[in-house]
Parts: C-alpha cells; sequence; structure tokens
C-alpha cells in the first residue's frame, strides 16, 4: 500500500476522533434540533421583518388590504406613537425615519393589491396594456489608455450612434409604437406569475412596471462568497492539523518512518481536498440545478475553475503552518494571506463583463459560467495558470523544509524562507536561472495583484505606482538567490562568481517572463497595466536590463556585505523604475 494512502487515512480518521464521543453527540443532537425548529417555523410563518410597521386607519376596506403584508399591524384608536395614520383619504407620517419606510412599504402594498385586482379579471392582455421585455445587452470591453482611444472604443462610439439612430426613429413613430400591441403568450404569463419565486440569481425576462425589479449589483461577489467560504472553512482545519503535529511533536513519528517527505505532505493534505471539493460539488450542482449534460458540464466546469484557487489557499495555509512557531503567529499568517487572495479574487470579479481587467480573477470565469454557460480555454488558462504555478511551487519549497530541523526549531520565516532558497539551490539542477524561473509565477501573480490593488487609483498615478512595484518584485525575485548564496555561503565568491551569477539569474527571469507573457498575457496586453508586465515585443533591450539591475545588486552585496541588500535593491529598483518609464512615456506623458 502506498505511503501517502496510509497517512491520509489515518488523518482522516484521527481528524475525526478529535471530538469525543460526547462532543459529537451534542453537535448532532443540536443540529438536529436546529432542523427541527427551522421546520416549525416554516410552518407558522414567522418573520423577522413580522409586524413591524404600525397604521392607525378606521377603513375597514384598507384595513384588509393593509393586513394582508405581514409588516403591518393596524390599530383602529388614536396611537401616538403609530408609524403612519390614514384619515379618509389622507396618510400621515409621524415624522421618523421608521415612518418614512412604512410609507414607502404601504405603497408597494397597494401597489401588488393593484395587480392582484387587475390580474383576476382574466383578461390580462388589456388589463396590463404596458409590459417591459428585459433584453440583456453584453458591454464590450474596451480600454481607455492615456493618449487615446482603442479600436473597441472606435467600434462603441458607432453603436452607441447607431442606439441614438434608432432611439430617434422610435420617437419620430410613437403613434405607430402606441398602436403596436403586445399579446402575450401562455409562457411569458407562466414566468410573470413565478417572479416572485425567483431565485436570487434569475433574471426576469418580461414584467409589468409595476413589478419590474432590475438586476442586483455585483453578484459575482455572492457567487464568490459561496465558494470560497467553505474554503476559508476547511482550510482553518488543514492548517491547525500540521500546526498541532509539530507543537505536540506527534509529526516526528512520521518523520522516522520509512516514509518520503512528499508522502507525508500529500497524505495529510488529501483528505480535506476532497472534504472541501464535495462541499463545492453540492454548491455548484445547487446553483446549476443539472438537468441535461451540458449543464452538468457547466457544474463540472464550476469545479474546475474553483479547484486552483482551493489549491493555492491549501497551500498557503500549508506553509503558514510550517513557517510559524505558535498558533498566534499561525492565526496572523492566515489572515493576512486570506485578506490578500480574496481581495485579488473579489475585486476583479465586479467588473464582469465590464472590463478585460476582470479575467484576472477566476470568480469571473465562474460568473460567465453561470450567466452563459461556457468559457473559453484561452482564459480559463490566463485567469488559473498563476494559481496553480504559485500553489505547486509553495507545496514544493514547503516540502523540501517539512524536516525535524525546520518543524521543530524556533526559526524566524526569513530563515525558514532562506532554508527553501538553499535546499533548492543544493539539488543537481538548482541554480540561480531555474530559481529565477521558478520565481515568474510568484511575481506574476504579485504584479496581478498589484493591478487589483491600483486600479481604481487615477491614470496616470496607478500607472506610476505600477512601474515602481513591479519593478521592486522583480528585483527581489531576481536577487534572492544571489543573496542566499552570499549570506549562507553556499559557493567561493569573487567578482568574476558574483557577476556570472548575475548573468545567470537575470536571463533566467527574463527568459521565463517572455515565456509567460506569450503564454497567458493576451488578454490584457492591449491595456496600459499590460504594457508594464509586458513591456513590448522588445528583446535585447530589456536582457540587458534586467542583467545591469541584477548586476547591481549582486556587485553591491559582493563588495559591501549582505547587510547592504536592501539598499543595492532599492538601488536596482530605481535604475529598472526609469527605464520602464522611459519606455511608457507617451503613455504617462502623451
Amino acid at each position: 500500500m502506498s505511503g501517502w494512502y496510509t497517512v491520509a487515512k489515518w488523518e482522516f480518521l484521527r481528524s475525526g476522533m478529535k471530538f469525543s464521543h460526547r462532543s459529537v453527540f451534542a453537535i448532532l443532537f443540536t443540529l438536529l434540533l436546529l432542523a427541527v425548529v427551522s421546520y416549525a417555523v416554516s410552518f407558522t410563518g414567522m418573520n423577522l421583518d413580522q409586524k413591524i410597521y404600525s397604521v392607525v386607519s378606521a377603513s375597514p376596506e384598507l384595513n384588509s388590504i393593509i393586513e394582508a403584508d405581514e409588516r403591518f399591524y393596524v390599530l383602529t384608536d388614536d396611537g401616538k406613537d403609530a408609524d403612519i395614520t390614514i384619515v379618509e383619504d389622507r396618510a400621515y407620517l409621524s415624522g421618523t425615519k421608521k415612518s418614512i419606510a412604512a410609507a414607502d412599504a404601504l405603497g408597494k402594498v397597494f401597489i401588488d393589491h393593484r395587480e392582484a385586482v387587475l390580474s383576476s379579471y382574466n383578461d390580462i392582455n388589456n388589463s396590463h396594456p404596458v409590459w417591459v421585455t428585459i433584453h440583456d445587452l453584453e458591454r464590450p470591453e474596451s480600454f481607455q489608455v492615456l493618449g487615446g482611444t482603442t479600436q473597441k472604443d472606435d467600434q462603441v462610439s458607432d453603436d452607441e450612434n447607431e442606439n441614438a439612430d434608432g432611439a430617434r426613429e422610435y420617437k419620430g413613430n410613437a403613434a405607430a409604437a402606441k398602436r403596436t400591441s403586445h399579446i402575450v403568450s401562455p409562457e411569458e404569463l407562466e414566468d410573470l406569475d413565478n417572479s416572485d419565486s425567483k431565485t436570487l440569481f434569475e433574471r426576469q425576462t418580461i414584467a409589468t412596471p409595476s413589478n419590474f425589479t432590475p438586476p442586483i449589483p455585483f453578484t459575482a461577489i455572492l457567487y464568490s462568497f459561496l465558494f470560497i467560504f467553505p474554503i476559508y472553512f476547511v482550510s482553518q482545519f488543514y492548517s491547525s492539523s500540521i500546526m498541532e503535529e509539530r507543537t505536540n511533536r506527534r509529526c516526528e513519528l512520521l518523520l522516522m518512518a520509512p516514509l518520503r517527505s512528499r508522502d507525508i505532505v500529500l497524505g495529510k493534505s488529501i483528505p480535506y481536498v476532497l472534504v472541501a471539493m464535495v462541499l463545492l460539488s453540492v454548491i455548484s450542482l445547487y446553483i446549476e440545478r443539472p438537468s441535461d449534460i451540458h449543464e452538468l458540464g457547466t457544474s463540472l466546469a464550476m469545479i474546475g475553475v474553483i479547484f486552483p484557487v482551493l489549491l493555492l489557499f491549501f497551500s498557503l495555509s500549508f506553509i503558514a503552518a510550517i513557517f510559524s512557531r505558535s498558533f498566534k503567529e499561525l492565526t496572523f499568517a492566515m489572515v493576512f494571506f486570506s485578506v490578500i487572495v480574496s481581495g485579488y479574487v473579489f475585486f476583479p470579479a465586479m467588473f464582469a463583463n465590464v472590463h478585460a481587467v476582470s479575467s484576472i480573477s477566476p470568480m469571473t470565469l465562474m460568473v460567465n459560467l453561470i450567466e452563459e454557460g461556457n468559457i473559453s480555454f484561452g482564459k480559463y488558462v490566463f485567469s488559473t495558470l498563476p494559481f496553480y504555478l504559485v500553489a505547486l511551487s509553495i507545496y514544493g519549497f514547503g516540502t523540501a523544509i517539512f524536516r525535524e530541523e525546520d518543524l521543530f526549531s524556533q526559526k524566524t520565516m526569513t530563515e525558514k524562507a532562506m532554508d527553501c532558497m538553499e535546499l533548492f539551490l543544493s539539488v543537481r539542477l538548482g541554480s540561480v536561472f531555474t530559481l529565477s524561473i521558478v520565481s515568474i509565477p510568484f511575481v506574476y501573480m504579485a504584479q496581478l495583484m498589484l493591478i487589483v490593488m491600483l486600479f481604481n487609483l487615477p491614470l496616470p498615478y496607478s500607472i506610476i505606482a505600477m512601474i515602481t512595484l513591479s519593478a521592486l518584485v522583480e528585483e527581489i525575485a531576481k536577487s534572492v538567490g544571489i543573496y542566499t548564496i552570499m549570506k549562507r555561503g553556499l559557493r567561493s565568491m569573487n567578482l568574476k562568481t558574483a557577476g556570472m551569477l548575475a548573468l545567470l539569474s537575470g536571463g533566467g527571469f527574463f527568459f521565463g517572463e517572455k515565456l509567460v507573457s506569450v503564454i497567458t498575457l493576451a488578454p490584457i496586453a492591449s491595456s496600459a497595466f499590460g504594457s508594464v508586465m509586458t513591456m513590448g515585443t522588445l528583446l535585447l533591450i530589456p536582457l540587458l536590463l534586467h542583467v545591469i539591475t541584477t548586476m547591481v545588486t549582486s556587485l553591491g552585496v559582493y563588495f559591501t556585505g549582505p547587510r547592504y541588500y536592501v539598499f543595492f535593491l532599492i538601488v536596482a529598483t530605481g535604475v529598472h523604475t526609469i527605464y520602464n518609464t522611459y519606455l511608457l512615456r507617451g503613455l504617462l506623458f502623451g
């Protein structure tokens, strides 16, 4: 039997035995009691907003209409604290904010009553002469950059002119429009009858003016929350399980067993991944409710979109549990990572179908799947590839230091991160060249996060901030391997070696950067942010830039020592920023 399977089975059983039999019984009894109470309440008609508004009225006819809405209760005598007082055909408010809300609710009650009376005549085409048919129009995704508009913008302008011409033509034929009658089909009547029972994510297709409800904005946030919450929940158990193994030193037994580190990590991770995937599958089936093969495929595609997000959350939980020295540090690390990743996932999805930058987030793909039922493979790669690469890299580094020296020591996070670099550089294929390539996904995702954070800043300030911070991230990625070699004394250093390390690190980063740009940056390549990340199609000059800036840090640390690393890192970032600013001067100052 494989070692990882044995560890996974043990982890699953051990996790289920964390609670005593009495605790398990109490939890099950509480859940059963909650289900019974909820079922009973559903038949009583109780509501949170039941009888929250008071009305004084002496008209029996009005009282029967008002009391039909459970939010109101009617007082027949003069109540000083009543929200609304009705005298003949006039309604008087008490002057409080609650009375204003009560007046708005009362107006809707009478509108609904009039709608019900008209519908009872069994002649709906004559009782409802005006109908609203809702057509959802796709908004073109375009970029407005400094110095002009793109071709898509021109196309939008043409479409707007056509729409304006159509509007003028419609106004000119107002009489003809009045003569046009809308004959409601049985399907439309059924849709109108079911309008009150629609779920939160369903859209109206036909309505009368009185019951037309605009779509809820930012439904992407609701989608994201439904899928992200189970990941939050399960990842907490996952990280605390690893941390508990460390603090109680029970992981020593696993390290002493004839098992490889990757088998232990895989075995401890799989049970939590499977539990999370089951929860996510239930949510996708609930939202889509598949009735045929195509809809079932859409549900499976939702799981495929959310899986890399799950993988990234779990990898961060894993590395946080290894780096942290106590549960207090673990809590801080988990909150920090959760906030960063949540911003990356949630914020761009708010601009789904509005701006191409929204395709950064996998949740935008989720929205497209729910609304349209399909997504393109190119957008899937663009949105999810950084998650896959970063998660696998983190798991690789975490597995490398899954050993006694790091698990049961009080090393700082910086020291453990340097242990990861040292172990990578010590393997047969490890070098600063390959380390720079491996760091590309981290740089790529960090720059995408910068886009998320800087997207709302006005131009050109957002571009300037993006240029500076992107340069800093790239310089850290290129120089961290060289710093580790010099700090840990992994190689005898001289001027030639320091220069060669800079050449290899800069060249490796350039190679990996261009490879990732070609594969994934097509969706945002026409934007100003995409220009900052790709720097066009130049080859020789960017290669020299990466080598020169890395050379600044490498030679500076060689001559002065590792303690001045931050100073020379800032100098290299300044050189890199000046170059990028000059290259994008047309966007900034054009």
